[in-house]
């Protein structure tokens, strides 16, 4: 079934947005019958808003698309169905499908459930951390904390196999970037910021997974290492930006999903929460005991008020008798085993060799495949076949395809031109890359320019066609990138030309 599923962020895309949000059946219900008494009023209805979390976000991202200039002000799902009012709940329904909360429930709908759980566990966190550092903006907080996580909820819903092997992987150690590129094809998050941005959701929640909102890696190093003694107080930064991150609740609502997924998947005692700890006890300016403190204590919170699985709250794994032993992290063990044989250019010579005989379409899949996973550098991608003479795209990966459509590609360019007569490899940025860029395709301006790194790779693929490798950045590429995209387009070539 996994093998069926959609790969890359466009299937995925394709795949989901248009799928209807799961609701309760008994809630469903319940508005059916609320929107069509004329006694009723939203007022009444704020219970039954509360009670599914797929039909309050549905409700703000209506608000948010009849209303988008005032999307500032839609604090809660409350405020939003006031400001959508009846008629526009009764629009709503169709877009919702019910689902039966048995005892006895389908595999997927308790996973579903599960997850909507850590998300309200997470909005808790969120919002205790907000309320500690007393920002006034607990409630925006929750709400966005918690509907980050839909596409993860609507993914459990629909694709519950891929979800349980992605999960799968994550626990045996591998790092969760490279089990979603490997599983699904793309980052989670930038797979819901594209579902939110097609939902109507509102730009706080699209916000919580940007860059410009939230630490990168060595922002988070940073942010962590101040608060580096556990007993004393964290240090003030002196970067302008951290500072700017630091007084953005935002980052509130990406550390404690963080925490409330790891927890759940890895249990309290993970080796990766006390980093996470840090950085919230740096931006909070509190110790951080204190900053587990309020963490637990939401948890408590929301074990309270948001009882929506079966399976035991983060609460209640508190209470797990063997945490904090002596007992090995389980990833500990595996790290090195997983990390080897995770290898992705190990896995498509595997692959190569056990498939035998692959035509040009298969090799351009494969190799764009490992692409993703062995070059995270490359930011963007584009595979040609060369075959008759004509040069066109194959797959491509991070450009706008309506930009790709518009290059006439198949142009006179000398640099083309060389690449498909023979085996060529170059990696180009500064006047390197400067002195070819007139000798590229019309029009590909509209992709590249002096500031870009670029690396070319051609080779045969057979006695009449030829793939041509464009990987592009506006970061860096290093030798071992170079070097990694030679071995692919090694693997894949055809070695009797």
């Amino acid at each position: 079934m996994i093998d069926k599923s959609p790969f890359g962020l466009n299937e995925w895309l394709h795949f989901l947005k248009n799928k209807k949000l799961p609701v309760k059946a008994s809630v469903l219900i319940r508005l059916k019958t609320q929107v069509k008494r004329a006694d009723d009023t939203l007022e009444n209805m704020q219970a039954n808003i509360a009670s599914d979390p797929f039909l309050a976000f549905a409700i703000l991202n209506e608000a948010n698309r009849i209303l988008p200039n005032k999307s500032t002000d839609i604090k809660t799902p409350f405020h939003a169905a006031t400001m959508v009012g009846m008629n526009g709940l009764e629009k709503l329904l169709p877009q919702f499908a019910p689902y039966e909360d048995k005892k006895q429930k389908t595999p997927h709908i308790s996973a579903f459930l599960e997850n909507v759980q850590v998300s309200y566990e997470a909005a808790s966190i969120a919002r205790s951390w907000a309320i500690g550092k007393l920002t006034s903006h607990e409630d925006d907080i929750f709400w966005t904390t918690l509907f980050r996580d839909t596409a993860r909820w609507l993914m459990w819903f629909y694709a519950s196999p891929v979800m349980q092997a992605l999960q799968k992987k994550i626990q045996q150690g591998e790092k969760s970037s490279q089990a979603e590129l490997s599983i699904l094809g793309c980052r989670l998050d930038e797979l819901t910021a594209h579902l939110c941005t097609h939902w109507h959701t509102p730009q706080k929640i699209i916000d919580s997974f940007l860059k410009k909102h939230i630490p990168n890696a060595k922002e988070l190093q940073v942010l962590a290492h101040l608060a580096h003694h556990p007993d004393e107080l964290p240090g003030f930064t002196e970067d302008k930006r951290l500072t700017l991150i630091i007084n953005n609740p935002l980052v509130f609502s990406y550390c404690a999903s963080k925490v409330a997924h790891e927890a759940s998947l890895m249990r309290w005692d993970s080796r990766n929460l006390p980093f996470y700890y840090r950085v919230v006890a740096t931006i909070m300016h509190r110790r951080i005991g204190e900053v587990i403190q309020m963490a637990h204590l939401a948890c408590v919170e929301s074990a309270k008020k948001y009882r929506i699985s079966e399976t035991p709250s983060l609460a209640q794994r508190l209470l797990d008798t063997t945490l904090f032993t002596s007992k090995p992290d389980p990833r500990t063990k595996q790290t090195k085993k997983v990390a080897a044989a995770l290898s992705p250019i190990a896995d498509l010579k595997k692959t190569v060799k056990k498939a035998g005989i692959l035509d040009t379409k298969q090799k351009a899949q494969l190799a764009l495949k490992t692409i993703k996973l062995a070059i995270p550098n490359a930011l963007h991608t584009i595979i040609f076949k060369h075959a008759n003479g004509k040069t066109l795209p194959a797959y491509q990966y991070g450009y706008n395809l309506e930009t790709i459509k518009a290059i006439k590609w198949n142009a006179p360019s000398v640099v083309f031109n060389t690449m498909s007569r023979k085996r060529s490899a170059n990696h180009l940025s500064g006047q390197k890359l400067t002195r070819i860029l007139k000798d590229l395709p019309d029009n590909t301006d509209q992709i590249i320019d002096n500031t870009s790194h670029l690396m070319l790779v051609s080779t045969h693929t057979s006695a009449t066609e030829m793939l041509l490798f464009w990987l592009e950045t506006r970061n860096e590429f290093t030798e071992i990138d170079f070097k990694n995209l030679k071995q692919i387009v090694s693997l894949i070539s055809d070695n009797t030309q």
